[in-house]
């Protein structure tokens, strides 16, 4: 449990450095459509990077089948509502695409490669140990 602690700690962490940084970078390129993109290119990528770490930090004690279909369909419920927000951000023109592209990206591969980082420094095993009965002779 500790360690998705820190990773939603770490992630919010990022999120708050990147975001001034985007806006900032967002504006100079584009003025206030440049910020509207930057922000919400951070903003999606942070809070679905949210969800899947409290996903996770929810089902921790499901059985690994349970676990699976909770991730799985969190992930199905993610897929609907970014094509959700995509929908009514096609309709508003007061953002700027290229901007929102480039910090999307960025943001992901930030979050993609903060995830693998928790999960190479968790020190869980690759196999459960069999429990080890004390021998009976008979």
């Amino acid at each position: 449990m500790q360690p998705l602690r820190r990773t939603l700690r770490v992630g919010a962490l990022g999120l708050l450095l990147l975001t001034p940084l985007a806006a900032l970078i967002g504006w100079v390129v584009d003025g206030s459509a440049g910020l509207a993109g930057a922000l919400i290119g951070v903003v999606v990528p942070g809070v679905f990077f949210g969800l899947t770490a409290v996903t996770a930090l929810v089902t921790l004690r499901l059985s690994p089948g349970a676990l699976g279909a909770v991730v799985l369909g969190s992930w199905v419920v993610k897929l609907v509502l970014l094509i959700i927000v995509f929908s009514l951000l096609n309709q508003w023109d007061g953002w700027s695409r290229p901007v929102f592209a480039v910090t999307f990206v960025v943001c992901v591969i930030a979050s993609l490669a903060l995830e693998a980082l928790m999960v190479i420094r968790t020190q869980q095993p690759y196999v459960q140990p069999a429990s080890v009965s004390p021998r009976r002779d008979t």
